[in-house]
């Protein structure tokens, strides 16, 4: 296991404002053997986000954030919130805010007496911050084709950096097939790891019955979705299918930060419960009776690994899904697929008319070889492998033959 390391980590979701990301179920578990510091997103785009949506819930938030500067979580896991002027994209703007950015790094890792951090990045705005400090090895965490991000005004920039990041690393790790496949055109030291998940947690909420009691008032059978409620939600294929299953009870657990719900939320048949928290989540995963995934099928949706598929599937629940690339490829013969709302609708009524213990079994069964644990080990080999490796080529070659520009931002010092 990597131990005794300092890391820093460019996280994609603020700690404080959301549901544990892939990057927080991660970090979460390094940190009881390695020192890390979390910085919360600074990338934040008023200007992109205008155009979705959602813009002053947002700016809230943030400003929330930044107002807990440092904060230390644990014993070795420090959350810091830099400070940034929130519009990217324009070049005067992101100069100014790569000067704020870099100087507030090296004061944080000044005072926490960090020395030559790895590197862990899912954040693709850190890249015109990364040259000038000294990395002990860089990992690039793929878990959305974070190119595409919809909340982002000048796309092209975006794509820079992204290029920037993807060059600067010494290891990439894809969540999805797909992104791995996308990645791996001519980049080395490339490894596909799929999500986790917190089984446990899960399978003994689920076993034990424990149950929502917000939702005892509410009749069975009940189709649930949790998570942010945005524009990326197909809300037509989810009204359509509330309208005609008015027998099922459709539960949304959920900040709305963009997209138009109140028609949906003018149904008899649907329940809206706000944010849940983390820890109420098996439990709310428990009382459900199945699981969707209802999104509106972009490339930034179907090349994603959607982490709530393996909590529906560590509770025992059945899923229907749109045709995610990862869900088609690993679960097609546990999750209902549906390509239109019509599919849908009919894959809801066919899980829930042929559930069965023996398939609650097989679906659990998947998500207990897929927990946080194992998926953790097998990390920790390959984080371990390439600092050896990088280790090796660092003593056998001339600095000024190295190739990989993560390596020679690290030569500088």
């Amino acid at each position: 296991m990597l131990e005794n390391y300092n890391i820093v980590c460019f996280g994609p979701s603020d700690w404080w404002g959301m549901n544990p990301s892939c990057a927080t179920h991660i970090i979460s578990r390094l940190a009881v053997k390695n020192r890390i510091v979390y910085i919360n997103p600074f990338s934040s785009d008023l200007l992109g986000i205008t155009t979705h949506g959602g813009f002053m819930t947002r700016l809230l938030r943030k400003l929330k954030s930044m107002a807990k500067p440092l904060r230390e979580i644990t014993a070795n896991l420090y959350v810091v919130s830099l400070f940034f002027l929130p519009l990217q994209g324009l070049g005067l703007i992101d100069n100014v805010n790569n000067i704020l950015l870099k100087l507030q790094l090296r004061l944080t890792l000044w005072w926490l007496e960090m020395s030559r951090p790895i590197l862990w990045i899912e954040n693709i705005r850190c890249a015109d911050i990364i040259p000038g400090f000294r990395w002990r090895l860089i990992v690039y965490h793929v878990s959305d084709l974070f190119a595409e991000c919809p909340y982002t005004y000048n796309k092209n920039k975006l794509r820079r950096r992204e290029n920037l990041v993807s060059q600067y690393s010494d290891m990439l790790v894809c969540v999805s097939r797909s992104l791995y496949e996308h990645k791996h055109n001519g980049q080395k030291n490339i490894y596909y790891l799929p999500h986790g998940v917190d089984f446990d947690i899960f399978r003994y909420a689920a076993e034990r019955r424990r149950f929502c009691e917000s939702l005892y008032q509410f009749s069975h059978p009940l189709a649930g979705y949790f998570g942010t409620l945005t524009a990326a939600n197909d809300i037509e294929l989810l009204e359509y299918c509330a309208i005609n299953l008015p027998a099922v009870t459709f539960v949304f657990a959920g900040r709305i930060t963009g997209g138009d719900y109140s028609g949906l939320m003018g149904l008899k048949n649907t329940v809206f419960l706000g944010r849940v928290a983390y820890e109420k989540i098996p439990q709310l995963c428990a009382t459900l009776d199945l699981g969707l995934l209802p999104w509106r099928l972009t490339d930034w949706i179907a090349n994603c690994n959607p982490l709530k598929l393996l909590e529906y599937l560590a509770a025992g629940k059945p899923v229907v899904s749109v045709p995610v690339n990862e869900v088609v490829s690993n679960y097609s013969d546990i999750v209902s697929i549906a390509l239109n709302k019509e599919e849908f609708y009919r894959a809801i009524k066919w899980e829930l008319k042929n559930d069965t213990h023996e398939r609650r079994i097989k679906r659990m069964a998947v998500a207990r070889a897929r927990s946080w644990e194992n998926h953790n080990r097998r990390l920790c080999d390959i984080i371990e492998t390439s600092l050896e490796k990088k280790h090796a080529a660092a003593n056998h070659c001339p600095l000024g033959n190295k190739v990989s520009i993560g390596r020679q931002v690290n030569s500088r010092h």
